[in-house]
């Protein structure tokens, strides 16, 4: 019926106004046990349906066996819960918590593209916890910004209760990040000032505003990219260098920062915006082969809430 909260909407809801507030106090390993727990109570029903369908369509069916397909679906909740309690957490991180909670590898890539004196371009996608390269590069004292959607922006009366909350909560905690934001819909003059005194921009290609795209091959299916950063590159002489964040076993964090992306080498031919795209998209294919659970919630959110501006994710 319309309008009635189910018990586990209800649940959802306590939770978020009471208990929630508990999350960031507790130590980092106590937060991933419950994470775990919470997930394992939810891999089961809807969500696991849907993500079977997701995974089969991406790889094709067979290639996972029923187990496997379980474990996926299984760690991609609890990452999801881990990076929901790591998020809740930003008002009480500092630098030696930022160090304990992931490593960077490829720092010689974002020095030798910041001697260019044109800012840094960082690329990245909904793939792990993309969120962490903001306080992992900040508390080492880096300026970086990020282009994103305003948390606020994604709440309204159409929403669920545990939606809007969860989006308030989003946007107070990346206050409390030492990085800026630039939300869509501000003045760009921003991000080219961002660049102009040699800083960090974060963008990504898989966002859910930017309408204009490029289709590339995406594993069993086709991926639509935005590619505005690209664009921006080009005006700039920025460097662009993709990122992308991998929880280890241990549930610590390896940000890796890759070579940086040059839009035509030489020898190959199209536009520079189709270059860096079927670039990046290639990389991306490269690490949700090895790690699907990272990138397979970004996949059912695609298929239960797509974005106005259509699926990201096509056949």
């Amino acid at each position: 019926m319309k309008g009635t909260i189910h018990f586990s909407e209800a649940a959802k809801v306590f939770f978020l106004y009471t208990l929630r507030y508990t999350i960031p106090y507790l130590p980092l390993k106590l937060k991933h046990s419950l994470a775990n727990c919470l997930a394992a109570l939810t891999s089961h029903g809807e969500k696991a349906v849907v993500m079977k369908g997701e995974l089969e369509l991406l790889f094709g069916k067979g290639t996972f066996t029923s187990p496997e397909m379980k474990e996926i679906i299984l760690e991609t909740l609890r990452n999801f819960r881990k990076d929901l309690f790591e998020i809740w957490s930003f008002p009480r991180l500092n630098k030696k918590k930022a160090e304990e909670l992931c490593t960077i590898t490829g720092m010689e890539h974002l020095e030798n593209a910041l001697k260019k004196g044109k800012g840094v371009i960082i690329a990245l996608c909904h793939f792990g916890s993309y969120k962490m390269i903001l306080p992992c590069l900040g508390y080492k004292g880096y300026k970086i910004t990020q282009v994103a959607a305003n948390p606020i922006d994604l709440t309204g009366k159409d929403k669920s209760m545990v939606k809007n909350k969860t989006m308030q909560i989003e946007y107070q905690c990346e206050k409390s990040l030492p990085a800026n934001f630039f939300y869509i819909g501000s003045t760009p003059r921003q991000i080219y000032r961002v660049l102009q005194n040699n800083e960090i921009l974060v963008m990504s290609l898989d966002g859910i505003l930017d309408p204009n795209r490029i289709s590339v091959p995406f594993l069993g299916r086709k991926i639509r990219l935005s590619p505005s950063l690209i664009k921006i590159a080009e005006r700039t002489k920025s460097p662009i260098l993709p990122v992308f964040t991998v929880r280890g076993k241990n549930g610590k964090h390896r940000i890796i920062i890759g070579n940086e992306i040059i839009p035509d080498d030489g020898n190959d031919k199209g536009t520079p915006e189709k270059l860096v795209v079927l670039k990046f998209g290639s990389l991306m294919e490269q690490f949700v082969k090895e790690h699907p659970s990272h990138y397979l919630w970004y996949l059912y959110k695609n298929k239960t809430e797509p974005p106005h501006i259509g699926s990201i994710i096509v056949d």
